[in-house]
């Protein structure tokens, strides 16, 4: 039970949906109800052991979870190299865009939009390089 949790866990987490005692239940634990705390306790220290994740109880009323990355922090270290980070920047923009005209944009909205921001299809980017192959194939793999 222990392990089915966790991966259900790690689950909902990379999907971005709210882990909720009531699903924890209903998808995992079932028949052993009397056993959540300790199920849930035991799940909780190996994501932390095994991924250096916490699991916390975010509401308490409605017991809803959600993981934490508790590795210690680098000091010092750039954790993130600057491509990925100016890549990370460029989908944000995007992403905000796609947001702000209601969750769905033409192919042409999105490109007038980057154009605005000289930031142009057919040429070849310092940063970004091929900005469409960025775009279509890189972001829209990573969903």
């Amino acid at each position: 039970q222990v392990s089915e949790l966790v991966q259900f866990l790690l689950v909902k987490d990379q999907k971005k949906i709210p882990i909720k005692r009531a699903d924890i239940l209903k998808n995992v634990i079932r028949e052993y109800r009397e056993d959540y705390s300790e199920i849930v306790n035991k799940a909780g220290r190996t994501l932390q052991e095994v991924f250096g994740l916490k699991l916390v109880e975010i509401d308490t009323r409605r017991h809803t979870y959600i993981l934490i990355n508790n590795l210690p922090r680098a000091e010092g270290q750039n954790l993130c190299r600057d491509k990925d980070k100016e890549k990370t920047g460029l989908l944000l923009v995007i992403l905000s865009f796609i947001f702000m005209k209601g969750n769905s944009v033409k192919d042409s909205a999105l490109w007038e939009f980057l154009h605005l921001l000289r930031v142009y299809p057919g040429k070849q980017h310092g940063v970004f390089g091929d900005v469409r192959k960025l775009v279509t194939e890189e972001f829209v793999r990573q969903k």
